[in-house]
């Protein structure tokens, strides 16, 4: 997967060069070399593990078919642009990250599982960083583009802080106990309680009583009827609950909103590694 998807990526720099977007080919360059660090340590792993290097793939281009096949469409598109690709790159990323997490979660090799936990934590990042480039292609590409929801935190304080992480706390929680509600009528007892141990993570963060959701999602939540959806959306919502706690620990000059936001990640970042594992299962 590593090496397949440094190939695309290098092929997206590519893309990028001729549409005039440098800056974006330069993030694509820079996640190149980290994928390069990434196989290294990966065959340094292997070795330790198994005495042996892995074998090489015998198609080069090879990758898992559902990641393939959105390359495949993004590169066929007629509509093709930064914003377009920078998606397919962001939900690829958000692919890797669920089977590491899912890997993880499975192994019984001590090893094994720290390398998929540092690989998913890694594709976390890449998302993050892949995430930030399309948001300026979207600034750039103008109207026409779907609105970026992902909740924002400006705290100054520690108090201010509070009372922002406990509003989007608890949005978080009334999304994901839908969520749990409809696995649950749809027989998914395993699915539903990993998403209902998020939303009460969640409700004891947030605020006693709110019960906030967005009510179009309501409405195409009640309509799924499998689990895959279901469980990418709720993945989707908590990897933007994440995401609010690192762009502001990013950006905060305070020193206890740094500390706040920064255990708050490593938090929600439990909640992401258990709903991608379970989202796996369905892919």
């Amino acid at each position: 997967m590593e090496e397949a998807s440094a190939r695309r990526y290098a092929e997206l720099a590519t893309r990028m060069e001729k549409l005039g977007a440098m800056e974006m080919a330069g993030a694509f360059h820079a996640l190149i070399e980290e994928q390069s660090d990434h196989i290294e340590e990966i065959v340094r792993r292997a070795n330790q593990l198994t005495g042996a290097s892995p074998p090489a793939l015998a198609d080069p281009r090879g990758l898992p078919s559902e990641i393939a096949r959105s390359w495949d469409e993004a590169e066929a598109s007629a509509l093709l642009s930064p914003y377009r690709i920078l998606g397919v790159a962001v939900d690829n990323e958000m692919l890797a990250f669920a089977f590491y997490s899912y890997v993880a979660a499975q192994s019984n090799d001590a090893t094994v599982r720290a390398t998929a936990e540092w690989l998913a934590g890694k594709a976390l990042d890449h998302a993050a960083t892949l995430r930030a480039e399309r948001r300026r292609a979207y600034r750039r590409e103008g109207a026409g583009r779907a609105r970026d929801e992902r909740p924002m935190l400006d705290a100054s304080s520690l108090p201010e802080f509070v009372r922002q992480s406990r509003r989007l706390e608890s949005r978080a929680a009334a999304f994901h106990r839908r969520i749990a509600s409809r696995l649950a009528a749809l027989g998914e007892d395993a699915a539903s309680k990993t998403v209902a141990e998020v939303a009460e993570r969640e409700s004891a963060a947030g605020v006693e009583g709110a019960n906030e959701t967005d009510e179009a999602a309501t409405v195409d939540l009640a309509q799924a009827a499998t689990p895959s959806p279901l469980l990418r959306s709720a993945l989707g919502e908590a990897e933007r609950l994440h995401q609010a706690y690192l762009d502001l620990a990013d950006h905060t000059r305070d020193e206890q909103v740094l500390v706040a936001a920064q255990q708050a990640a490593d938090r929600t970042m439990q909640s992401l590694a258990a709903i991608a594992a379970r989202w796996h299962v369905f892919r």
